[in-house]
């Protein structure tokens, strides 16, 4: 990967000789300093960027400051790894979800950067250990809160004459098969990747926390256990190996399923609060659609509230000099200002941690109100998620990802594997904690799961 696409202007003083009147006139462009951000961010992308590019044009330009940002969605952890090892160091990035990069000192701690102190001060009654907070380190400001539910094609659900979405994991499954086999190639039951390096994690293990009534993390007894998630992974796998879903989760990264959802190929799917703008602006649905909880494993109902994604924006990195500090913190700002957050909320993009902010939006008014975004924000069955220390772990053999996916191929079964599971996990903290990598006030903090 190049170190995106220009450094020219941001070096170059630019001298023109004008000639009038028999005389010359030498003119000088003022220096912009570029910062260079890699996103994470692909749900509100094209309006992050048109925010951007205004910001650039105005204000930015004002200072001698431009962002310049590259987004990568599928597989953003390699992506950063890999500027960083070519030696393409970003000035901004979202580091808050990578604790070994934290704990390698990518990021600065944001309490030592001058200029910031009165946007820390905002955010201090929403910092979060773990996300934004490692012990007395901050590398993150909050960005953001992401229920994970359920999104459906109410057009095929009608077709295939489902009334409503599915309330547990059996009416899911079944459903799935009704839709897979009503379509007859033209339409699937379900939409779902392997290539997106978290969608265990994420689309499975953390948004059915609601049936389990835990996550595979205990931070109470500090340990790892994946037993509770037996049903959904059979699920998945079921749906897998029946043809039930899309084809084929192998070889199709988050983005390409969710445009088959969008295109009106996919009769349901999980889906963040961020889809929305996703299924609005990205890849537009032209059907009608809808949004549910994820069904309950049980006719016995919800354990527990659901998780709902609680998000860090950028982290500033190390490799900024002293020199280019000012500048970057002028983009910094930016992104992290009053006025974008609300920007980015009127147009149904994300939910901002500060409940002002949302309440001036809905009394001045939404710039676009998306289908659903009223159901799918609503967060009043939802929690904040446990600080997790997967990334600070080295496993001796198959991760959680590499496991469910065998088991989804039907080349293992759960039976086999998961005691294997929970031991290498396991086995890997203690070791992560002998070497010193794990702090214990923010992995093994108490947390008090709240009734649905």
């Amino acid at each position: 990967m190049k170190r995106f696409l220009v450094v020219l202007l941001a070096l170059l003083m630019v001298t023109s000789t004008v000639f009038a009147q028999g005389g010359t006139e030498a003119t000088t462009e003022k220096k912009v300093e570029e910062v260079y951000f890699l996103s994470s961010i692909g749900a509100y992308k094209t309006l992050l960027e048109k925010e951007i590019e205004n910001w650039n044009e105005t204000d930015g330009a004002a200072k001698g400051v431009k962002i310049i940002m590259e987004t990568n969605i599928d597989n953003y952890g390699t992506a950063l790894q890999g500027a960083i090892t070519a030696g393409n160091y970003p000035d901004l990035a979202d580091m808050y979800g990578h604790a070994d990069m934290l704990k390698a000192g990518y990021a600065r701690d944001l309490y030592t950067v001058p200029g910031i102190e009165d946007l820390i001060k905002r955010f201090e009654p929403y910092l979060s250990q773990g996300t934004n907070l490692h012990g007395d380190k901050l590398y993150s400001l909050p960005l953001e809160v992401v229920p994970l539910k359920m999104v459906y094609n109410k057009e095929i659900f009608k077709e295939c004459g489902i009334a409503e979405p599915p309330t547990t994991l059996a009416e899911m499954v079944e459903d799935a098969r009704i839709i897979t086999e009503k379509g007859n190639g033209k339409y699937y039951g379900f939409g779902f990747t392997t290539m997106w390096s978290i969608s265990f994690s994420r689309l499975c293990f953390k948004t059915f926390v609601s049936s389990t009534g835990k996550f595979y993390w205990d931070p109470n007894t500090a340990t790892y256990d994946f037993s509770q998630y037996e049903p959904i992974v059979k699920a998945i796998a079921e749906m897998y190996q029946k043809g039930y879903m899309f084809p084929t989760p192998l070889d199709q990264h988050i983005d390409p399923i969710r445009s088959q959802f969008g295109a009106g190929l996919v009769g349901m799917e999980m889906a963040p609060a961020y889809d929305v703008s996703v299924y609005t602006n990205q890849f537009p649905c032209d059907f009608e659609w809808g949004v549910f909880d994820p069904p309950a494993f049980t006719e016995d109902g919800y354990e527990t509230k659901g998780f709902y994604l609680n998000r860090g924006n950028v982290s500033i990195t190390k490799w900024v000099s002293d020199e280019r500090m000012p500048a970057v913190v002028e983009a910094f700002k930016f992104l992290h200002s009053e006025e974008l957050y609300k920007k980015i909320y009127s147009n149904s993009g994300m939910i901002p941690h500060e409940i002002e902010l949302i309440n001036e939006v809905k009394a001045e008014g939404f710039d676009n109100l998306a289908v659903n975004w009223d159901t799918m924000s609503d967060i009043e069955h939802y929690q904040a998620e446990i600080a997790k220390p997967d990334n600070l772990l080295t496993l001796d053999g198959d991760n959680m990802q590499q496991v469910c996916t065998n088991i989804m191929l039907g080349e293992t079964t759960w039976e086999a594997e998961i005691d294997g599971l929970n031991k290498r996990y396991n086995d890997a903290y203690q070791q992560a904690k002998k070497d010193g990598l794990i702090e214990t006030n923010v992995y093994e903090a108490k947390y008090d799961y709240k009734e649905w």
